[in-house]
């Protein structure tokens, strides 16, 4: 397999796993290193994780981190308190999603943000929505058919699964993609979508899939 990309499942504060998978793939420097998103919450070391993905980010620079929908709702939650404007239904969706787990995994504060240091702010800012690489694109959840209707205001790469999931449509590359869990344990692989996320947060493995840049017919499935 020529120049790689090692795309890495949903994380879901499984700190101990992420390390384990990490070490096993054959990175070289020329290959790209993503990450799907939602590397918080329902698991027990969510504050361990995002400091990994900061010291690997500082260290691998090239690195890619996608935001996930987990991401958003904690981003969400924080920015409604410190705009002193508390949005208590957005507070409960992400309380009700594994919030509760992730401000648990750091040093008891108040109020609750001043718990998560600063440089997990910004890594969580600064993470990205899409990437497309070669025959590729890398997305969290999804991309939305042009048939489908989305009557929410959310962004579907973020949140969407049926319309996404059920569709046959050419998105101009193979999406790679996690957010739904795949219950099987393995992968999820169809002509125009891959998904890697394979229910780490209700105990299944964790998963990372390397893609060859130039040739979509290539992968292999690293799992811990």
């Amino acid at each position: 397999m020529g120049r790689s990309i090692f795309a890495v499942g949903d994380i879901h504060g499984h700190y101990w796993r992420l390390v384990k998978l990490i070490a096993q793939l054959p990175l070289r420097e020329e290959d790209v290193l993503l990450f799907v998103g939602d590397y918080i919450d329902r698991g027990p070391d969510s504050g361990k994780v995002l400091q990994f993905l900061v010291e690997l980010k500082a260290s691998r620079p090239t690195t890619v981190f996608l935001r996930g929908n987990h991401e958003e709702m904690m981003l969400n939650a924080r920015d409604t308190f410190q705009e002193r404007r508390p949005d208590y239904e957005r507070y409960a969706l992400w309380m009700g999603n594994g919030g509760a787990e992730t401000i648990d995994s750091y040093p008891a504060a108040k109020p609750w943000w001043n718990r998560v240091p600063d440089e997990h702010w910004a890594f969580l800012e600064a993470t990205g929505l899409e990437y497309w690489l070669g025959p590729y694109a890398f997305v969290h959840a999804g991309f939305l058919p042009p048939d489908a209707r989305w009557p929410f205001a959310e962004d579907p790469r973020l949140w969407v699964r049926e319309e996404f999931l059920d569709s046959s449509h050419d998105f101009g590359a193979r999406v790679v993609f996690g957010h739904t869990p795949q219950k099987s344990g393995r992968p999820l692989v169809q002509a125009n979508k891959i998904g890697i996320d394979t229910a780490a947060a209700y105990g299944g493995p964790l998963t990372a899939v390397q893609l060859s840049v130039d040739d979509d017919d290539e992968m292999a499935v690293f799992q811990v």
